[in-house]
């Protein structure tokens, strides 16, 4: 049995320590005020700058788990992040962070609180991390791992509209269309997997965001939520154009611009839910398999 007599003594030192709490909460509070800053800086710049705005669109569709301002704060931070912990997380995981790595700040959700208005919210801390990428832990895109056919089955999988393969849509050279008066998804026959996966994500996103009245800021949405989607499953994105970013896009507050962001993600993250679980079930059928053998 260990001697806790002899444990303490050989971890202590003979310095005098003192913990001085109300220093650890002021700091605590610049940490997360800083990290506010950040996000509303980060979301003013992105919208009067194309290159910006895409290198937020990789990071929010690499990592659609994580809310809209994380997703500021890592772009700003560490726009090749792939995948985030904490120090003890890593060493758990049996990584070592490597040698002057420098962490970046996110947010954590808190405690709850009750507003002056009496409704519920919560507060948020700032939290370090570090990415894979500043670890000894190698990574494996299991996405890889399916082909262009079996993410397209992915995509349509339970959608919320009716599909329809055609000859033609309505005179144009589109490969996929959805019509809102039948709310039919039309797919035309005969085209390339990846022109199709990419014309239906935008297409689906369409059916699921909701209409601001404002076409060309709608357009773009939906070009976005299309671009994250194929960013993450590896379906080419050389032909998305989202160098014209609107205007009533760039005039927005930062409240305003998250709120845009967010219906983005939304999106994205209905269709990647579906698809997550057309993944989990061949993996499911996989294992089956293999365990009849």
């Amino acid at each position: 049995m260990n001697d806790i007599d002899e444990i303490v003594s050989g971890t202590n030192n003979s310095e005098s320590k003192s913990f001085d709490k109300s220093a650890w909460i002021q700091r605590k509070q610049e940490e997360r005020k800083n990290a506010y800053d950040l996000i509303d800086k980060t979301a003013s710049e992105i919208v009067s700058d194309p290159s910006k705005f895409k290198t937020y669109l990789d990071v929010q569709g690499r990592m659609n788990k994580y809310s809209i301002g994380n997703a500021l704060l890592i772009t700003a931070q560490m726009p090749n992040a792939t995948q985030l912990k904490e120090f003890s997380d890593w060493k758990e995981a049996g990584a070592f962070i490597k040698k002057n790595a420098t962490s970046i700040t996110i947010l954590e959700p808190g405690d709850s609180y009750t507003r002056a208005d009496g409704s519920q919210a919560t507060s948020y801390n700032a939290k370090k991390v570090f990415d894979i990428s500043q670890t000894t832990f190698k990574q494996n895109n299991r996405l890889n791992d399916y082909d262009d056919k079996t993410k397209l089955t992915a995509l349509l999988k339970d959608c919320p509209v009716n599909v329809k393969v055609v000859d033609e849509i309505s005179g144009t050279n589109r490969v996929a269309e959805w019509n809102k008066q039948d709310n039919i998804l039309y797919v035309k026959r005969g085209g390339e997997t990846q022109d199709i996966f990419r014309e239906l994500s935008g297409e689906l996103a369409r059916a699921t965001l909701e209409e601001t009245g404002n076409a060309s800021l709608d357009n773009f949405k939906c070009r976005c939520t299309s671009y994250m989607l194929c960013k993450k499953y590896g379906i080419d994105v050389s032909s998305f154009n989202l160098d014209s970013i609107p205007d009533s896009l760039k005039s927005m507050s930062s409240n305003e611009i998250r709120n845009e962001l967010g219906t983005m993600r939304n999106a994205m993250e209905d269709i990647n839910l579906r698809m997550g679980q057309h993944f989990e079930n061949i993996s499911k059928k996989a294992k089956s398999k293999d365990l009849e053998r």
